[in-house]
């Protein structure tokens, strides 16, 4: 009983975002496609070739396979829409999991009850991992929506953006394991997601010095953001089972990693009065 209660106001906590995301997913996915679609190969490949260097280095793909409808589309999986959607689950999930409870008084009634403090957390990441999969199929589906109604250069595939879409949903995940891990330790709900968006942050800078800067290319192994790469993934060809399963397998380890050490810190910590 008590359980099933942790369980509906973990949900109730978070539908109102999850909602409203995947809406805005499926929208931006066909958006995305109806604006690719005004644009044609040879104007899209002539501004590429403006590129300066640094910049073609950044998108981690050949330009003659980026101009290609399935090259432009696949843009969709690294867009700046679509990843601060899923960053905001991901920080709102992780940083609700101990230090939201504790800011809001919450866990000072409900750890006082017979459950174990890994239920809450388990409970917390269960529905954050879940969501995380819905906003991932979201996005697929506006991208499918917007290949089935706008007309394109080509036939595009949406099988094809599939492991795009299954990139994010692991990256999601991993990220919220993270904040979930940081706000073991905190008290305040607003801290934790500082330092969690502090840390995307440095993430996102590590992987960027390790991709332009050849001696450093050891600096991705301190980012989880390195194995965020869903347009390589959908542009991959015949290498994109093996890719993937190398990155998706590096984030869900990270993930869950994260997850076991919240729940250990947890566990084992006091839980304070809410100032």
């Amino acid at each position: 009983m008590i359980n099933s209660a942790i369980w509906r106001k973990t949900i109730v906590d978070c539908r109102g975002q999850l909602l409203a995301s995947c809406l805005l997913l499926v929208l931006f996915g066909w958006f995305f496609v109806w604006l690719q679609s005004l644009f044609k190969v040879g104007a899209i490949a002539g501004l590429l070739s403006l590129l300066p260097d640094f910049v073609r280095e950044l998108l981690g793909v050949p330009l003659e396979q980026i101009v290609t409808p399935l090259g432009r589309l696949s843009f969709l999986y690294v867009h700046l829409v679509p990843v601060l959607v899923c960053f905001g689950w991901a920080v709102a999930r992780g940083s609700a999991a101990v230090s939201g409870g504790i800011s809001r008084g919450t866990y000072e009634l409900i750890l006082t009850l017979p459950i174990r403090r890994v239920s809450v957390l388990f409970a917390a990441a269960a529905v954050a991992s879940g969501g995380a999969a819905l906003l991932a199929a979201s996005l697929w589906l506006g991208n499918c929506l917007g290949i089935a109604t706008v007309e394109l250069e080509g036939e595009v595939p949406a099988a094809a953006f599939l492991p795009g879409a299954a990139n994010l949903c692991f990256m999601t995940f991993c990220f919220s394991g993270i904040t979930a891990l940081l706000s073991s330790f905190d008290r305040d709900r607003w801290r934790t997601m500082w330092l969690a968006s502090g840390f995307f942050v440095l993430s996102l800078i590590l992987d960027m010095v390790a991709t332009l800067w050849p001696p450093g290319d050891w600096l991705a192994y301190l980012s989880f953001l390195s194995a965020y790469d869903p347009q390589a993934m959908i542009l991959a060809g015949p290498e994109m089972l093996p890719m993937s399963l190398r990155h998706n397998s590096a984030l869900l380890l990270v993930g869950l990693a994260a997850y076991v050490l919240a729940g250990v810190v947890f566990s084992r910590r006091d839980i304070p009065v809410p100032r």
